[in-house]
């Protein structure tokens, strides 16, 4: 009997060892389809991603240009500004009277108190 007995433990051992051997497999191809799904989800970030830095890269080109434009038009308005200062400069200059002129005279002599008028 102790053949027999040993033979159908071994039997039973197998059937166990191959009922654990199809669960793992269940579970090595339920976390391999998981892994596949992930894989597909992080390709699909990376994609973004990709596409993120483009645009972001495209909006920096954009507002570099625009930086140099709005730089242009600063320069050109100070151009502007230094035009019309310049004009304005000639033009007082040309306005000032030849013959410096003296100062008027006094409407009262002074050392003499004059009336004055306060309104009440």
């Amino acid at each position: 009997m102790s053949a027999a007995h040993d033979a159908a433990v071994a039997e039973g051992g197998a059937e166990v060892r191959a009922e654990l051997a199809a669960e793992h497999a269940a579970e090595a191809e339920s976390a391999a389809e998981i892994a596949l799904l992930a894989a597909e989800e992080n390709a699909k970030t990376g994609l973004a991603v990709i596409e993120a830095q483009a645009s972001a890269e495209q909006s920096a080109e954009v507002a570099a240009s625009s930086a140099d434009l709005v730089v242009q038009a600063l320069q050109a308005q100070t151009s502007a500004f230094e035009a019309m200062r310049a004009e304005l400069a000639a033009a007082r200059e040309s306005a000032k009277p030849a013959v410096p002129e003296s100062k008027p005279a006094p409407e009262r002599a002074p050392g003499r108190k004059q009336q004055r008028w306060v309104r009440r």
